[in-house]
């Protein structure tokens, strides 16, 4: 019997090669559609042997191609509506939630999490940016990093954002913070940047392809539901946090050996 695609992952998640890792970001990127793909279409796509395909599969812990497909079904199939969420079943939802959690750390490139620690022993000028909803770790964040003796600058309007444009350096870093990806005012913000600087990108956004990761150097990705009420966004934006904060704990650790 299929189980859920995570949950039949995360012990060999950390022995895949850097290939295989880019192999699994791209599946849990783009589950809608991988799920319907036969072994010769995922190879093409991939431009890969259906060889190294099926040895990728087996490597994740599935008997062959048919059974990764099956527990993709499984997790896509089993993922709630939860738009409009019923209260009476806030237990189920509390699973979730913890569930979203869980996934969201165990995800976490460690390759990607030493690329952005020794960027970050070189004490670069960190210009936090956010959409709407992740607004309030914005703050957040720039308390922290100017709290380990960062120069770190949130801009909370968006003509502090644009007086922005010619002070950001190559040798900077610029934190995304977007659920969507497609956040019209920061990628014009970004785009208009590179035009003259390459500072390091580091976005956090959902796993799903969108504008700021293809702009990103470093990307990682939440898993969030999607919950709503009339006026009001009420998505989680917790595992985004805890993103930043592994990485600014992990930052301590190192920086003390």
């Amino acid at each position: 019997m299929a189980i859920d695609f995570f949950e039949a992952t995360h012990e060999t998640i950390r022995d895949l090669n850097q290939t295989e890792r880019q192999l699994f970001d791209y599946v849990v990127k783009n589950m809608d559609t991988v799920k319907n793909m036969s072994i010769q279409k995922f190879a093409q796509e991939q431009f890969l042997s259906t060889t190294t395909i099926f040895r990728f599969t087996q490597k994740l812990g599935f008997s062959g191609y048919s059974d990764f497909i099956n527990s993709l079904l499984v997790t896509y199939h089993s993922q709630p509506d939860t738009s409009f969420p019923d209260l009476a079943a806030s237990r189920d939802y509390m699973e979730e939630y913890l569930k979203n959690a869980i996934e969201t750390v165990r995800v976490m490139s460690q390759k990607q999490v030493e690329k952005v620690v020794e960027l970050l022993k070189g004490k670069p000028h960190i210009y936090i940016l956010t959409d709407n909803n992740t607004h309030a770790i914005g703050q957040y964040c720039e308390r922290l990093f100017i709290g380990l003796g960062f120069h770190a600058y949130f801009p909370e309007a968006a003509y502090q954002m644009q007086n922005l444009v010619n002070h950001i350096k190559s040798q900077d870093m610029i934190l995304a913070l977007s659920h969507s990806g497609q956040d019209v005012v920061m990628i014009d913000f970004i785009e208009r940047v590179f035009l003259k600087e390459h500072p390091h990108l580091l976005s956090v956004t959902r796993a799903d392809n969108n504008s700021l990761e293809s702009l990103s150097d470093t990307n990682f990705y939440v898993f969030a539901d999607t919950i709503r009420v009339p006026g009001m966004d009420l998505t989680s934006s917790v595992n985004m946090l805890m993103i930043v904060e592994l990485l600014i704990y992990e930052y301590i650790v190192r920086s003390k050996k």
